[in-house]
């Protein structure tokens, strides 16, 4: 019997008046990246996948998980006795559970955001907050206690006290007199720290309590510095326990209290009293960080130029490399790029692990090559999704190339993938549309030729936050909401693809900004403004599938490239490998 087999056993021996388990991938904080003490999904079932759904039966165990992890879902549970639940619209673990008959569904609360609380309730399902977990978890790692930091105002541009003015205000217009937040990244943004408590994210463990007249923060104070300490102070900011939220918030009466639903765990709503009424909208500050003014937008534009910099040194490193025919393997890849761009004096840290995947590796969209990595050999096509953290921005880019002789196939996709992303760059489109709308116009060259991928085409993206932030996104998967409207300075990503199991897989992304693009007698309308600043592989491109527009496009791109990154190079040779990847098509 696996490891995996017999952790599942356990957890069936321990249902006793349950029907079943369940395990979500979340934290206390619902954070997309897990701390190791809760990678529980990951302990019970060895699929290391970022999204999953795991539900534990007395006599069964299924794993939902979605379009971008199917193929890893399946070799990782090949051993373990768990069903493989390819999710999609029809096939989710909700409409498994809404299924069944009187249903007693054990849960942790303390994982378990709020309005995924109320969904099951609504399908009818008994819920038990019970912890099954920490007795059969030996050795568990404990939760980290990494050091914060300032984000410099230079970097920042708003202070802690006027995004405290705005959220109080915005509070009064909700007639409400208090928020409790629990999203790690709008209380890095709301005070100008971060962390490192959680890989790729710049963020730490907190929870944080704004009233009228205080706001609390519940850390471990050993994190913390007398420089930090002496800042909140000044902006009425008070320090207390991390453990002791439940508590605090169990002394409060007559408020009003403001939390994001989908960014706060059930456990909480335990510890309010009866007086307390709660008003459940988006977190205000996750608004406020979606849109970027003028400011961080010129910081931002400085740290793709950076990302550009360091992803060209290692690009012409590797084609240099492959002509002398030192090959290197997925991993060896990887660790070289990071320390390309750890040269920079305002790298934090990945804004992700790096996705390198060589041929067939490249049609898993979030492939990772952990203890089996290919090696480079003769005509090898490589996909490259990668991004940084720097103290100025946040960056996120795929590029693929091909090493030796591309195939027409190979072509054919790569410029179908690339009129995509060209269709939904170039788009006008109207001033508070939901950004997922447009979504159909970047599909629409491949679904001319019958194709399609199981991902979103753009998220949004933090500025030294995480590299996945909403609300606004886009993608036709999404349930549009009133949060999802296209608004100035909203970034996201815009990455089509194309996935050939077993063959290779294809997808360009780069990083936009939504700004102002003209006012007609019929409305204001935006445009996407790129920020990424990095070639596309003319030699992959099948050029008769371009029309003019498309040709003009690329050009224009490339100009730009070239003209922005010309004076960074001291090395000549450098200088000519780009000019000639920037040429005219």
């Amino acid at each position: 019997m696996s490891v995996y087999k017999k952790r599942i056993s356990l957890i069936q021996n321990s249902l006793n008046n349950l029907d079943g388990y369940l395990i979500l991938s979340a934290d206390c904080h619902l954070n997309e990246y897990l701390p190791e003490h809760f990678k529980i999904r990951e302990f019970l079932s060895g699929f290391d996948g970022s999204y999953a759904v795991l539900l534990i039966l007395k006599h069964k165990a299924y794993l939902w998980t979605d379009g971008r992890y199917y193929l890893q879902a399946e070799k990782q549970l090949k051993d373990s006795g768990i069903i493989l639940q390819k999710q999609n619209k029809e096939n989710t673990y909700l409409s498994f559970l809404k299924e069944q008959k009187n249903f007693v569904l054990g849960i942790d609360f303390r994982l378990l955001a709020i309005n995924i609380k109320e969904e099951l309730e609504k399908i009818n399902i008994k819920l038990v907050d019970i912890d099954l977990i920490s007795n059969i978890w030996e050795n568990r790692a404990t939760l980290p206690k990494q050091k914060v930091f300032i984000h410099d105002i230079k970097y920042a541009i708003n202070s802690t006290k006027e995004k405290l003015t705005l959220i109080k205000e915005a509070l009064k217009n909700k007639n409400c007199t208090s928020t409790f937040i629990s999203s790690l990244d709008d209380i890095a943004y709301i005070l100008n720290l971060r962390g490192s408590d959680i890989a790729y994210n710049p963020v730490f463990l907190s929870h944080l309590l704004i009233t009228n007249e205080k706001s609390i923060l519940f850390i471990d104070e050993d994190k913390i510095n007398e420089e930090i300490k002496e800042l909140l102070l000044k902006d009425n900011i008070f320090i207390m326990p991390y453990e002791s939220a439940f508590n605090e918030l169990s002394l409060l009466r007559q408020e009003n209290i403001l939390i994001d639903s989908a960014k706060c765990v059930a456990y909480f709503l335990k510890a309010f009293h009866s007086s307390v009424k709660i008003t459940y909208n988006i977190n205000i500050s996750t608004l406020l960080k979606a849109c970027k003014n003028d400011e961080q937008i010129k910081h931002i534009k400085d740290a793709m130029l950076f990302d550009a910099i360091a992803l060209s040194k290692f690009y012409f490193w590797l084609e240099n490399e492959y002509l002398n025919n030192n090959f290197y393997d997925e991993n060896e890849l990887s660790d070289k790029l990071t320390q390309f761009r750890a040269q920079n004096d305002l790298y934090l840290q990945d804004s992700f692990t790096n996705i390198i995947a060589m041929n067939e590796n490249a049609a898993l969209p979030h492939y990772k090559a952990k203890d089996n990595p290919k090696k480079m050999q003769k005509n090898t096509l490589l996909l490259i999704d990668s991004g940084a953290q720097y103290l100025n921005g946040t960056t996120d880019i795929t590029r693929v190339s091909i090493y030796g002789q591309s195939t027409k196939e190979q072509r054919i996709d790569y410029t179908l993938v690339l009129k995509a992303h060209i269709a939904i760059s170039s788009t006008i489109f109207p001033k508070d549309i939901a950004l997922p709308l447009l979504d159909s116009i970047t599909r629409a060259p491949l679904w001319k030729e019958g194709i399609d991928f199981m991902h979103g085409t753009g998220h949004g993206v933090g500025y030294c936050l995480n590299v996945h932030e909403g609300p606004n996104v886009l993608s036709y998967y999404a349930n549009i909401n009133e949060n999802m409207k296209a608004k100035l300075g909203m970034i996201s990503s815009i990455e089509p693809g194309i996935y050939r199991v077993n063959k290779w897989g294809i997808r360009l992304e780069n990083l936009v900004y939504i700004k102002e693009a003209f006012k007609s007698e019929f409305a204001q309308f935006y445009k996407f403004e790129n920020l990424t600043l990095f070639f596309f592989e003319k030699d992959c491109i099948e050029i008769s599938l371009l029309n003019e527009a498309e040709k003009e496009w690329i050009n224009n791109y490339h100009k730009e490239v070239f003209l922005k990154l010309k004076n960074h190079f001291e090395d000549e040779k450098i200088l000519k490998w780009l000019e000639k990847k920037c040429e005219k098509i």
